[in-house]
């Protein structure tokens, strides 16, 4: 099939590049002349594991071209894909502005090329529940194109987000014309392996669907994290706790990791969007409520114990922070808990240098001079009082412990992801603060050479 992607963002460079590995023809619309350029020049302006190497594949076959022209990206589509912005303005409604823009500028485009063919627009952003059929009955009153508009929300998970592209565990699809749902069951074909992975639903249930989906999701992590306090009052470990609920299998193993907050581009966004799509609703749901303070708190406790355990005043000490993206690869810095940490240590007065193997130049945008930037991790943690870690970066668990504590001020680890070995730290002569699990406060010192 003919496909024309309208934002050329995390969302639609992904499934732009997924779509033509799978034989679609594939023509992406970009208005940045900067990453236009750059995809042009057959670049990925983001970081996503194996995403380069896909688009360098499906660039040079032609499988997937750019442009930074609407008409000439829909003159033989049949589908295309909104993938564009869809910011909250100040009083926590969606801004359509967007997405009404580009769905007009594509109708106008079909309107002058006289297409006489059904093309279905695919709303993929994240949206209330109503808009996709706001959006209709607006192209509708706007155009003569022959169209139909489906949602059909992503399901990526950043770091993974090609394989969840290529091997979707369902794939949602909400509107209320059959023949866009046909049209949609073409598009998706190689990708279904079971045909009960193809939900068709009205607009709004698939909007609510990913919501809902964040949501509990978020949950889940949030729960987890609540239960870290209890663990650490009483002397429990969250590793134990977390093997024992995830070997229910009405429960399930995943997302039950603990750590010091949640942050990314979807679950701080779509929970607080819950939050306001409740209200419009004319109630106050107190399970998102507790969800959003639970990970605000989750985020300002690590950085307090830093203070509370650091042996030393927090003013004037050196707090090495790894990890600043929001997870493991991607450089991603969107609602990081590295973010909080970082300001509530510069706020009472630590120094901190700070590392991140994909994240550090959206951070340093975000800090400028106020933070001290390192190549790597051991030069971070030279010198320092403590090593504060916010991101599970793999590479960080095959450091060598035995030099940094050589080098540090004091051998102390504050672990907010649970990435670290504590058997490791206390070889290693360090004292080591995880979340939710037994600490090593180990009193020995590594002997330097005089």
């Amino acid at each position: 099939m003919d496909v024309a992607i309208i934002g050329c963002g995390y969302v639609g460079l992904v499934t732009g590049t997924c779509l033509a590995a799978i034989g679609h023809t594939v023509k992406g619309v970009e208005k940045d002349p900067r990453k236009l350029k750059s995809l042009q020049d057959g670049h990925c302006p983001i970081f996503e594991p194996g995403l380069q190497e896909l688009l360098n594949e499906n660039y040079a076959s032609g499988q997937i071209q750019f442009t930074g022209n609407v008409k000439d990206a829909v003159r033989d589509a049949e589908v295309v894909f909104l993938c564009v912005g869809t910011p909250p303005k100040p009083d926590g409604t969606v801004d359509m502005s967007y997405l009404e823009g580009a769905g007009k500028e594509v109708c106008d485009a079909l309107a002058e090329l006289k297409s006489e063919y059904l093309v279905t627009i695919i709303v993929k952003s994240t949206v209330p529940a109503g808009t996709n059929r706001k959006l209709y009955n607006f192209l509708r009153e706007q155009t003569k194109a022959y169209v139909q508009v489906v949602s059909n929300p992503e399901f990526l998970k950043e770091g993974t987000a090609v394989q969840d592209c290529l091997n979707p565990d369902r794939i949602v699809v909400g509107g209320e014309s059959p023949e866009a749902f046909r049209m949609m069951r073409r598009l998706y074909d190689p990708l279904i392996k079971r045909e009960e992975n193809f939900l068709t639903m009205n607009w709004e249930s698939a909007e609510l669907t990913k919501y809902a989906a964040n949501s509990m999701l978020a949950a889940r992590i949030s729960f987890m994290n609540e239960m870290t306090i209890l663990c650490e009052h009483y002397g429990a470990d969250i590793e134990d706790l977390r093997k024992g609920m995830g070997s229910d299998t009405r429960i399930g193993p995943a997302f039950l990791r603990a750590g010091c907050g949640y942050g990314g581009s979807c679950f701080p966004k779509d929970v607080a969007a819950m939050e306001h799509i409740s209200k419009a609703a004319g109630y106050t749901n107190l399970f998102v409520d507790a969800i959003q303070t639970v990970n605000s708190n989750q985020k300002r406790r690590f950085a307090e114990k830093i203070v509370q355990k650091l042996g030393r005043p927090i003013e004037g000490a050196t707090i090495a922070v790894w990890g600043l993206a929001f997870k493991a690869d991607t450089d991603d810095i969107r609602e990081s808990a590295a973010i909080d940490v970082i300001r509530y240590l510069l706020d009472k007065g630590a120094i901190v240098r700070a590392h991140d193997y994909k994240g550090m130049e959206h951070m340093k945008a975000l800090f400028k001079d106020e933070v001290e930037w390192c190549g790597d991790p051991v030069t971070a943690a030279a010198g320092a009082d403590a090593v504060a870690i916010t991101t599970d970066w793999p590479q960080y668990t095959t450091l060598p412990f035995r030099k940094i504590a050589a080098t540090m001020n004091t051998p102390l680890i504050f672990d907010g992801r649970n990435c670290l070995h504590r058997d490791v730290m206390r070889e290693n002569g360090f004292q080591y603060y995880p979340m939710g699990r037994p600490p090593v406060e180990n009193k020995l010192r590594l002997k330097q050479k005089v």
